[in-house]
């Protein structure tokens, strides 16, 4: 489409009701897959009050299997992405989530931590590609202006992913013993089946672009196909290639910024059922305390976007974010033997935790486009989840070498600061040089503007 023909469309139609249509359309389902994503990758947590016992697993070995899954994850996450941008979003996440469904309910017959490993290492490979993968599909939905407010939503319904943590731990007593089997192979079993039948209705419902979009009009969607064409193009031509998103100095330094995010928010995450059992929290109540953090954490980040969003400011929003959360952790980490100030600290590590999540998947898209920005986030969501290892893998290390998880916290805590840090600098730097992330996106000209 031609540029010209831009400010008719924009005449012809409301652009508000685009965004809306575009949204409780595409979101609400996009939010439940990740849902599934985070069950399925957590799970583990949960299943771990009754399977470490039954298979003889100490903490330090069930650290390196729940962490082990980032590795495999970490290599295939660029090849992903590049299949992703040859095939398409539609085709290529169908076949991430109907594969990680399978290897889930796969892992519910394992007999020993060897083929846990194993499973876990399959699992990786099968969900590598899906977050990267919802960006690129974001970026081709939702005009520059718009995003940052489509990204908090998603990771909304990330922290809603913690109201089935308590449903975990209901399966996990519930079905204990049906049919012969204890209650943490239910558990994989019937959270592995939700990611194999939405994937199907990911097919059947999702296309690619706004142009094949049945549900906008036909004007709707050439202005929405245009505005989104048309801030590819004024954009520099090497930011939109594959190589370009892996070249990217940018790129590099957020692998770092986001291995410490994921870090602290894998590590707490697969061992906070452990932590409030080791804080005296009966099995029964554990889901729901488990639940409160990230569920606390949704109106702050959506707010927190939404200025984000209006600002056209992302580093300075994540700075913020990432110190409330170090904050947190230090809070819950220094309150030994009080249990009820180290759950008040956990839940605002879980404000900042989560906040800064949703504002930092925003912060690749104001320097790389196209198939760049696949790749781009590719590398930082792939080689960042080193730190999904690590944070687990240490935590256990801890927990085995020192009885507690006290230490553990604080290093949480200190990734967040350190993330906080070196963001503060690449954006110092940024403004001097002009060459790292750009302090606002105010120049993208946001839609309305």
């Amino acid at each position: 489409m031609s540029k010209t023909n831009v400010p008719s469309l924009k005449a012809a139609v409301d652009e508000a009701v685009v965004i809306k249509k575009v949204t409780r359309k595409l979101l609400p389902f996009i939010g439940l897959c990740y849902i599934v994503l985070y069950l399925d990758r957590t799970n583990i947590g949960v299943a771990a009050l009754q399977m470490n016992d039954e298979l003889g697993i100490s903490a330090s070995m069930f650290g390196f299997a729940a962490g082990v899954y980032f590795w495999s994850y970490t290599l295939s996450e660029p090849f992903s992405n590049y299949i992703l941008t040859r095939v398409g979003t539609r085709k290529w996440i169908t076949r991430i989530m109907i594969t990680w469904g399978i290897v889930t309910i796969a892992t519910a017959f394992v007999n020993g931590a060897p083929m846990l490993i194993v499973a876990r290492i399959l699992l990786g490979f099968a969900e590598a590609g899906f977050s990267p993968g919802m960006l690129f599909f974001v970026s081709r939905w939702f005009p520059a202006a718009r995003r940052g407010v489509a990204m908090s939503w998603i990771v909304t319904f990330i922290c809603l992913s913690g109201l089935l943590t308590p449903i975990c731990t209901g399966i996990l007593t519930t079905f204990d013993g049906v049919a012969g089997m204890s209650g943490w192979r239910w558990l994989f079993i019937l959270t592995g089946i939700p990611a194999v039948v939405i994937g199907f209705i990911f097919y059947a419902i999702i296309r690619d672009r706004p142009a094949d979009a049945k549900f906008l009009t036909p004007a709707e969607r050439a202005w929405l196909q245009g505005e989104i064409d048309r801030e590819d193009a004024a954009t520099p031509a090497s930011t939109h290639g594959f190589a370009a998103g892996v070249r990217s100095g940018q790129t590099w330094v957020l692998i770092g910024v986001f291995i410490c995010v994921t870090f602290s928010l894998n590590g707490l995450q697969l061992w906070f059922p452990q932590m409030l059992q080791a804080l005296g929290a009966p099995t029964a109540a554990i889901g729901w305390i488990a639940a409160v953090p990230s569920l606390i954490a949704i109106v702050p980040l959506i707010l927190w976007n939404r200025h984000s969003d209006r600002t056209g400011e992302r580093p300075l929003h994540f700075i913020a974010s990432a110190s409330v959360a170090a904050v947190g952790f230090l809070i819950a980490g220094l309150a030994v033997n009080q249990p009820a100030i180290a759950i008040v600290g956990f839940c605002i590590a879980g404000v900042g935790l989560y906040s800064a999540l949703a504002i930092f998947v925003t912060m690749p898209s104001t320097f790389l486009f196209g198939a760049a920005l696949a790749a781009g986030f590719g590398m930082i969501n792939g080689l960042g989840n080193i730190g999904g290892y690590l944070g687990p893998q240490v935590t256990g290390w801890i927990k085995e070498a020192t009885g507690s998880f006290t230490p553990a916290v604080l290093v949480f805590g200190g990734a967040m600061a350190l993330a906080a840090i070196v963001t503060a600098v690449l954006r110092a730097y940024g403004k001097r040089r002009g060459a790292a992330i750009p302090a606002s996106t105010e120049a993208r000209q946001p839609v309305g503007s």
